[in-house]
């Protein structure tokens, strides 16, 4: 995300602190690769800007993968997770449709 720190860095530092315990940061690579996610529901969150990645399949494969946009991380942490939060009770119910 060029030379600016990845904006999931900050939400994921905070996100303990704002009841979302389960909710963790993946990274690869030497920071080109992040993503949040959550097991249950099974939702990972990656940032419009970040390319495509085998480590999606990889890791999260029975995933719902939810993208997140610049203007959804504008706001900075506290707005972002306000909306993960939304996001994640929106997908509670969700179940992998693949085997």
């Amino acid at each position: 995300m060029g030379d600016q720190p990845h904006p999931f860095h900050a939400v994921a530092e905070l996100a303990t602190r704002r009841g979302l315990k389960d909710l963790k940061i993946k990274e690869e690579r030497g920071g080109a690769y992040v993503r949040l996610y959550q097991n249950t529901p099974p939702l990972f969150f990656k940032h419009r800007n970040d390319p495509s990645d085998s480590f999606d399949r990889e890791s999260f494969n029975d995933f719902k993968r939810i993208l997140l946009s610049e203007e959804d991380c504008a706001e900075g942490p506290e707005a972002t997770i306000a909306l993960i939060r939304s996001l994640l009770e929106k997908f509670a119910d969700y179940t992998p449709q693949r085997s």
